[in-house]
């Protein structure tokens, strides 16, 4: 129990120590990944999150990584996410981009004795569109719990338009 109280210490660590890293802009990155910083909701209060953006010849990779889901979470744990145009103080209420074709989350827990869904968690799809245009107006990026969990917001965070882009 001690040791995988330590292992989520050293997680939640790492994902903060990403979401609060100085992103060079993109043209020192040569217009790699966006890294989004994804802020709990009230319902998820003192978990993190990121999201990052790829760009694809078909669109946008997203990847979604959490440490961890509002209590009680119906185990495996599924995570839906969607881009909405305006920002998450202002979230047009319609999804422009419906990121659900996989949604069972993978747990990253290196532990052979973890729980198959155990935080921190990851899951990952493609935006039918270039980060190019996602990045050209104001949208953001909502993950939301399962239906069976009530479908809440647990997570948003704001698609930066100025040009904070992570390192290749």
């Amino acid at each position: 129990m001690r040791r995988s109280g330590m292992l989520g210490l050293m997680v939640v660590g790492l994902l903060a120590g990403c979401a609060g890293a100085d992103w060079k802009s993109t043209e020192e990155a040569g217009g790699g990944s966006v890294a989004v910083r994804l802020s709990a909701t009230r319902v998820n209060t003192g978990e993190i999150g990121l999201a990052m953006l790829t760009p694809l010849r078909d669109g946008t990779g997203v990847t979604v990584e959490v440490s961890g889901v509002p209590s009680p979470s119906t185990r495996p744990v599924h995570l839906y996410t969607y881009i909405h145009e305006g920002t998450c103080d202002a979230l047009n209420p319609t999804p422009a981009y419906t990121l659900t074709d996989r949604v069972l989350a993978e747990s990253l827990n290196t532990f052979p004795m973890a729980a198959s869904a155990g935080p921190p968690l990851k899951v990952s799809n493609t935006a039918p569109v270039p980060l190019a245009t996602l990045r050209s107006r104001p949208n953001a990026i909502v993950v939301r719990s399962a239906p069976a969990d009530g479908n809440r917001a647990i997570f948003c965070g704001d698609i930066d338009s100025r040009g904070t882009t992570a390192s290749p």
